[in-house]
C-alpha cells in the first residue's frame, strides 16, 4: 500500500522486441537510476505529442544505433506496477509498455553515449537469461523463449 506522501503515477512507454535470424534478443544495459546495470529492451517514454511508433524509433536509434527498419507492429502489451517501499524509495507507478515487434535491416550496433542505456547486444537464450534483467527485461525474453 502506497504511504501519504506517495503520488502514484502512470508511466506510458514503446519498447522494441527485435530479433535476428539467428534467434537472438536485442537487450540493452541501464547506465543509472533503480535499474542499473539491469537489462531490458530498447526503448523509452512516450513524450507528449508523439505518437508511439515514434518513439519506438527513436528509441531505438538513441540506443541501438538502428535506425533501418523493415517492419514495425504491436506484440504485446506490457504492465506492471512498482510500489513505494524502503527498497525503491521513489512514488510508486503503473510502468506501461507498449511492446512493438520489430524487424530491422541492419544487425550492427553501436552504444549510446550519455543517455539512459550504456551498452546493447544480440544475446541468445542462454545469455538473456543469465543477465540481471529489469521486470521488463524479463518479460521481453520470456516472450522469446517461453518458459515450459
Amino acid at each position: 500500500m502506497s504511504s501519504a506522501s506517495d503520488t502514484p503515477r502512470v508511466y506510458l512507454g514503446a519498447y522494441g522486441f527485435c530479433r535476428d535470424p539467428s534467434d537472438r534478443l536485442l537487450l540493452v544495459r541501464m547506465a543509472s537510476g533503480l535499474d542499473e546495470g539491469r537489462w531490458t529492451i530498447p526503448g523509452g517514454g512516450i513524450e507528449w505529442g508523439e505518437h508511439p511508433d515514434a518513439t519506438v524509433l527513436r528509441e531505438l536509434g538513441e540506443e541501438t544505433g538502428i535506425v533501418d527498419v523493415e517492419s514495425l507492429r504491436v506484440a504485446e502489451v506490457y504492465s506492471h506496477t512498482y510500489t513505494k517501499s524502503v527498497e525503491r524509495p521513489e512514488d510508486s507507478v503503473h510502468h506501461v509498455g507498449i511492446v512493438y515487434n520489430v524487424t530491422v535491416d541492419s544487425l550492427d550496433l553501436r552504444f549510446e553515449q550519455d543517455g539512459s542505456t550504456d551498452r546493447c547486444e544480440w544475446c541468445t537464450k542462454s545469455q538473456a537469461r543469465s543477465l540481471p534483467l529489469t521486470p521488463l527485461g524479463a518479460f521481453a525474453v520470456d516472450l522469446a523463449w517461453p518458459r515450459p
